[in-house]
């Protein structure tokens, strides 16, 4: 005769049967292009829609934006960890389009941030209308020159697809305003960390006659900051820069004069909204093809806003 311990772990193994297994979280990878403040930023908002969302969320990323080969790795060492969906911010647009294509043609979903993909195979892209971010720059700077003023461009990379938008809107749009403007737009604050300082004083060394400056991408943007702050150049040169969410310094040089703008992306919310998208293709809901995130122009008007305070705050 069957003791009642011995009942019960029979009821229970019957049980086991009966009742279904939970279905596992999707498993969704984040692949970026790098490791700067700006990509962590993003890492967050991807982990924290994870979490809210119910996903396991995987995030890889090279040291630095120049690492096309270790990025390749990382996506093939993604593919075969069993993720059902890629969120890639690729390195470099034609490089990585044959890698990620190979990956879709398996049935894994892929998400394009940040810098779109060349070739047919996009995927779903979500990330800052960079072209009107630059726009939206250009217009501004352009309010603050003459006809005959020299504008210098500190660009960001040779291999930023983001950056060369931005840098192509901000022409265009000083263009429309001063068509004979002369634009010098031959030096790269270069990917390499702490070679930003060099190239902010090489410009200024080159073109003394500079009255407006337009930095690309954030590291040149601080290094140009930091090089003004020192040769007391506030109000002399106009000084437009790009990054992200605010920082302390920045705002500190808005309110007193050394820059004039700071256009800021929202990299949290393109990290959140590039795993959302993710898992709406994993669950066979439609997505639009093109998901737009936020930027923000900050001036000094602006500065004390509640909506910029926030990011500050954030920051």
């Amino acid at each position: 005769m069957k003791s009642a311990f011995q009942r019960f772990g029979a009821a229970m193994l019957c049980l086991a049967w009966l009742v279904p297994a939970l279905p596992a979280a999707p498993k969704i990878g984040v692949l970026l292009k790098g490791r700067s403040d700006f990509w962590s930023a993003v890492q967050k908002g991807a982990v924290d829609a994870g979490a809210k969302l119910g996903a396991e969320v995987i995030v890889k990323a090279p040291l630095n934006e120049t690492d096309v080969a270790v990025q390749i790795h990382l996506l093939e060492v993604l593919g075969n960890q069993g993720v059902q969906a890629i969120v890639i911010a690729p390195t470099n647009e034609d490089t990585l389009a044959a890698p990620v294509a190979a990956l879709a043609a398996k049935g894994i979903k892929v998400v394009v941030i940040d810098s779109p993909l060349s070739g047919g195979n996009r995927g779903v892209f979500v990330g800052t209308n960079q072209r009107a971010a630059g726009e939206a720059a250009g217009r501004l700077l352009a309010g603050m020159i003459g006809d005959n003023d020299e504008v210098s461009f500190l660009k960001h990379s040779q291999t930023s697809v983001a950056a060369q938008e931005r840098e192509i809107g901000a022409l265009a749009a000083l263009r429309a305003a001063h068509p004979g403007l002369a634009v010098h737009n031959d030096i790269y604050a270069s990917s390499e960390s702490g070679a930003e300082g060099e190239r902010s004083a090489l410009l200024l060394t080159k073109y003394p006659g500079t009255k407006a400056i337009l930095a690309s991408g954030s590291p040149g943007t601080m290094a140009m900051l930091k090089l003004l702050e020192e040769r007391k150049s506030a109000g002399a040169i106009k000084f437009v820069g790009f990054g992200f969410d605010l920082n302390p310094e920045v705002a500190a040089a808005l309110a007193d004069g050394t820059m004039q703008g700071w256009v800021a992306q929202l990299p949290e919310d393109v990290g959140f909204k590039g795993v959302q998208a993710a898992l709406a293709l994993v669950a066979g809901q439609p997505v639009e093809p093109v998901i737009s995130t936020d930027f923000i122009v900050i001036t000094r008007d602006n500065l004390r806003d509640s909506k910029v305070q926030a990011l500050l705050a954030g920051g």
